[in-house]
């Protein structure tokens, strides 16, 4: 599973989660838009993390990257994912497409 997150103000603060991907570890495609609406992108982080679903833990994050709202590009973008001491994790990443509308 994915979750992609919004902190900062109150108002800014959501998220949005993927389906669960079964037998497929390796290359997980969850095909899923989010929208998430921010009112003040200087304060605002977004934080995409993986979730493993499986282990004994529900929900344990194995893997996690937290980027500034206004460092964020549109385009394709690969996010490379960290383990939770920050350390990267090898070639794990998150391969994304990115929208801003500023209107």
């Amino acid at each position: 599973m994915d979750q992609v997150e919004v902190y900062g103000v109150a108002v800014d603060r959501q998220s949005s989660e993927t389906m669960v991907v079964k037998n497929n570890g390796f290359n997980p495609s969850w095909n899923k838009s989010m929208e998430f609406t921010v009112t003040c992108p200087q304060l605002a982080v977004i934080m995409f993390r993986v979730l493993d679903d499986i282990s004994g833990a529900k929900d344990e994050t194995v893997a996690q990257y937290c980027l500034p709202m206004r460092c964020l590009q549109t385009g394709y973008r690969m996010i490379e994912l960290r383990d939770m001491c920050g350390e990267r994790l090898g070639p794990a990443s998150l391969f994304v497409h990115i929208t801003i509308d500023t209107a």
